[in-house]
């Protein structure tokens, strides 16, 4: 099928029996192949066509190919196309070097082997049929998966009413019947009640998680410092019971989704809480600007944040199955939650730009789980809001 996706060749000379013959020796079912008599006529050709491979005459009049092939690299759409210089003059070195010198992938001379031509056309052709598949195939899969994450969103919030029914009767049940049937009976009742719980906070997980592809990410100026600050303040009694020790910062200024970035945190601080063995949590969230130091470098432009914990740990090959959705490494007897927190954070940190490991050298020697964030991350689009509901 690949083979067969028609693909358009350019070819510019000033000569008609030259474009006549160099069109007949490319006469394939798999090629298109569009002539322009002149550098100006090839560049109205390029405004709306788009080409495979340029094959470009150096020596016409008023316009050569040097002066073409320029013009060709200042557009944007053009910019890469591969470009093939065909001359019958100027075959010294430094016209050659001028040519390579103008963008040209390669520099035939006339009378043209047409072996060798049909051999170049059709490399350059197969990349761009490759190019093209490549990039139907990555539009397919975001279609795919906007369409999943937009169907677990509906999904999710559909799902409200019908637990929220059995959520009450379920409750309903244990007031009116408590004590007054018999032990078994009551131990039913409970374990309908404790999992409609489980569920329902499920699925605000999922509705958490589905909201940041159905919602923009809008950067705007952020103090990470107050953000983590304001974090800590809300979990206060959670690492008051746990007797935590948070030490935060200094922290940057960012461009950042401060309501997303806050739930990072939140998630993170939180995660090192519950983990932290049989001792008080000991969390220090630190940042530094990344470098060549601190791999994996982005740019000159990225922070590199830091959460670590003196915990219990993982075994250094568990470090990157946390991050997938519904990932846990111990029974929810032991620690409770949906394993989604850090799902969220990865997904979170990918919409700003950036991306988020984590680190330990094994079981009951800590975590830390790093990301690195730019500067200035571009907003990142969601979902039409259309059929979404109240989410409240």
């Amino acid at each position: 099928m690949q083979n067969h996706l028609p693909v358009n060749i350019l070819i510019v000379d000033d000569r008609p029996e030259n474009l006549f013959a160099m069109a007949e020796l490319l006469n394939d079912p798999s090629y298109r192949t569009i002539t322009a008599e002149s550098g100006r006529e090839a560049l109205r050709r390029l405004l709306d066509t788009e080409f495979a491979v340029i094959i470009l005459d150096v020596r016409m009049p008023d316009m050569d190919g040097f002066e073409t092939a320029a013009c060709i690299r200042q557009r944007d759409h053009s910019r890469h196309t591969p470009i093939i210089f065909v001359t019958a003059v100027g075959k010294d070195t430094a016209s050659v070097k001028k040519g390579y010198a103008f963008g040209a992938v390669d520099y035939l001379f006339k009378p043209v082997v047409p072996m060798i031509l049909k051999a170049k056309v059709s490399v350059f052709a197969d990349l761009y049929r490759n190019r093209i598949m490549e990039k139907r195939a990555r539009k397919a899969l975001a279609d795919s998966n906007r369409e999943l994450e937009k169907f677990a969103y509906i999904a999710s919030h559909d799902l409200q009413e019908p637990l929220r029914k059995v959520r009450s009767f379920a409750e309903l049940l244990a007031r009116q019947y408590n004590g007054r049937l018999d032990d078994r009976a009551d131990e039913f009742i409970h374990y309908i009640t404790d999992g409609a719980e489980r569920m329902q906070r499920l699925i605000n997980r999922l509705l958490e998680y589905s909201r940041l592809t159905t919602r923009a990410c809008r950067p705007s100026r952020a103090d990470m410092n107050r953000l983590a600050a304001d974090v800590v303040k809300g979990i206060d009694l959670t690492l008051k019971e746990k007797e935590a020790v948070i030490i935060i910062g200094p922290l940057p200024v960012l461009n950042v989704d401060a309501v997303q970035m806050g739930r990072v945190f939140q998630n993170l601080i939180l995660n090192a809480v519950k983990f932290c063995g049989d001792g008080p949590p000991h969390i220090t969230v630190s940042a530094e600007q990344a470098d060549d130091r601190n791999p994996p470098r982005e740019s000159d432009e990225s922070w590199l944040f830091r959460v670590q914990d003196q915990g219990i740990g993982m075994e250094p090959d568990q470090t990157k199955r946390i991050f997938d959705l519904f990932q846990r490494l111990h029974p929810r007897s032991e620690y409770p939650g949906e394993g989604m927190g850090l799902a969220i954070c990865n997904k979170i940190i990918s919409r700003h730009g950036g991306r988020i490991w984590a680190q330990s050298p094994g079981p009951g020697e800590g975590t830390t789980v790093s990301f690195i964030l730019p500067a200035d991350p571009a907003p990142a689009p969601g979902l039409p809001e259309t059929d979404q509901g109240d989410l409240s």
